[in-house]
């Protein structure tokens, strides 16, 4: 029965820090900012046109590379279309900026997972 109750004790415990941690994460400026950025995105009309038109393209792709082989000339043609609308999209100004925090914010995920793990490897 104390067993039972250690563990009890000690999963609260964990769920407590884990949600503290949650919470500081999400309160920090880099993570404000690319939360802010991506509603941005998301109410971008060019920016959702074109994350469209990518998507299209990268079904054409896919299906060319799937019916006609990867080395097909339907493939190549659509391996560029689709290469020239995710240029597009990545050189649109508000996706430069979300990349750029998301960079930020995944730096910070990454040493948060290094000091949280390292000592068990």
């Amino acid at each position: 029965m104390i067993i039972i109750w250690y563990h009890i004790r000690m999963n609260e415990k964990l769920l407590s820090i884990t949600s503290e941690l949650k919470a500081k994460i999400e309160s920090l400026p880099e993570v404000v900012e690319l939360e802010r950025l991506n509603q941005l995105l998301n109410e971008d009309e060019v920016v959702m046109k074109l994350a469209y038109k990518k998507d299209m393209a990268q079904i054409k792709y896919e299906d060319s590379c799937r019916y006609f082989g990867e080395k097909s000339d339907e493939a190549r043609q659509s391996q560029k279309a689709l290469y020239q609308v995710k240029l597009e999209l990545d050189n649109n100004d508000l996706v430069k900026k979300y990349n750029e925090q998301y960079k930020k914010v995944r730096a910070i995920y990454d040493r948060i997972n290094e000091e949280i793990f390292n000592p068990f490897n």
